[in-house]
């Protein structure tokens, strides 16, 4: 039997999407998915699509289309450092899983200040995004969680969380940070330092019951002084480490958890004339170059950020396939590993003598 022929459209009127949809007894949603090659749409609907965008000589218009009010099929991700080497492998994790479901992936960095984060929220929300991947800087900020809620968009929060909760991906520094602790206590050490970035994130809370938990089950008191806990930044591991150096019972080993401390820290003890692992025995977070190539190797806590974009892509996808089912503050966590490479050893022989005769 023939196909009936699609409804006449004037010769001098200007097709629309509204045309197409009629044409093909379609929903106009479907007929976006269509275009932007969603797999979702069913083999025979999407025949008759592309034959009446065919017949009446459509072509779509995503600027249009986003002015109407229909789905842009676009994503956006918001990230705090475009200078962190984890964010690009995050991107591109997210963007293989989105592109394969007919998403283009937007991005754009806050350089960690909860002012642009808002800004970028509102501007993902002016361009009607479908989702957004997000990481904050400051979870409690009062203007961001506002412009958040106020924005509607399905958000997956990446090495974050919010109350009230929003679904989120991460990686488990937890168990991570909590490995290593009990690796450098199983060498001897008594006093193990900590530099991170502080109990005003997920990260660095995790990290810090990680030190905390692993010293309290090996009934090790844990000395408040050697926890640095307020920045991320190179020029603040720089300055702890050199303090830290300085103490009067100094570390024996030190623990630099974020991705730009570990530079900051072999900066003071190069300066400071410490040898490693000799006098100090170092972990760091996030495998590096800069970890591999040092000497000696460092030994660190290691996760697959590529693993964290697509996570969270795939968390996304849930809720935008199923717009009326809203999303659980579901987490999702990404396991790490402890690799073991030549920067730790047993604390120095005089502190160990010092502690057996006391």
């Amino acid at each position: 039997m023939a196909s009936k022929p699609p409804p006449s459209v004037p010769a001098t009127a200007r097709v629309t999407v509204h045309d197409v949809a009629r044409a093909a007894g379609v929903s106009i949603g479907t007929v976006s998915r269509v275009v932007n090659g969603a797999p979702t749409v069913k083999p025979a609907a999407r025949e008759r699509v592309l034959r009446a965008i065919a017949e009446l000589g459509w072509s779509p218009s995503l600027a249009a289309q986003a002015m109407r009010g229909a789905a842009s099929r676009m994503v956006g991700f918001i990230f705090s450092d475009i200078r962190n080497p984890l964010y690009p492998a995050m991107i591109k994790g997210a963007e293989d899983v989105l592109t394969q479901h007919g998403y283009l992936l937007m991005v754009g960095s806050s350089d960690g200040l909860p002012e642009r984060e808002i800004a970028l929220i509102d501007l993902f929300a002016r361009r009607k995004a479908d989702g957004l991947l997000l990481t904050v800087e400051e979870e409690s900020h009062a203007g961001m969680k506002q412009a958040l809620a106020a924005s509607r968009i399905p958000t997956v929060l990446l090495e974050r969380e919010l109350t009230p909760p929003v679904p989120a991906v991460g990686a488990d520094h937890y168990t991570g940070t909590r490995q290593a602790v009990e690796y450098l206590l199983g060498l001897g050490h008594q006093r193990i330092a900590l530099i991170s970035g502080g109990r005003t994130n997920r990260v660095g809370r995790d990290r810090l019951r990680g030190v905390v938990d692993a010293h309290r089950a090996a009934h090790v008191p844990l000395d408040e002084q050697l926890l640095r806990l307020d920045s991320f930044s190179s020029e603040y591991a720089f300055r702890q480490t050199q303090l830290l150096l300085g103490m009067a019972a100094p570390p024996t080993a030190l623990i630099a958890a974020g991705m730009h401390l570990l530079s900051g820290v072999l900066s003071a003890v190069r300066m400071k004339g410490v040898r490693i692992p000799q006098d100090l025995s170092l972990v760091a977070s996030n495998d590096s170059p800069l970890a591999q190539l040092a000497t000696p190797p460092v030994t660190v806590i290691r996760y697959d950020a590529y693993a964290l974009g697509r996570e969270a892509a795939l968390l996304l996808l849930q809720s935008l396939q199923s717009p009326d089912t809203p999303l659980p503050a579901v987490r999702v966590e990404v396991p790490t590993e402890l690799l073991i490479r030549e920067s730790c050893a047993a604390p120095p022989v005089p502190l160990r003598s010092a502690n057996m005769a006391g």
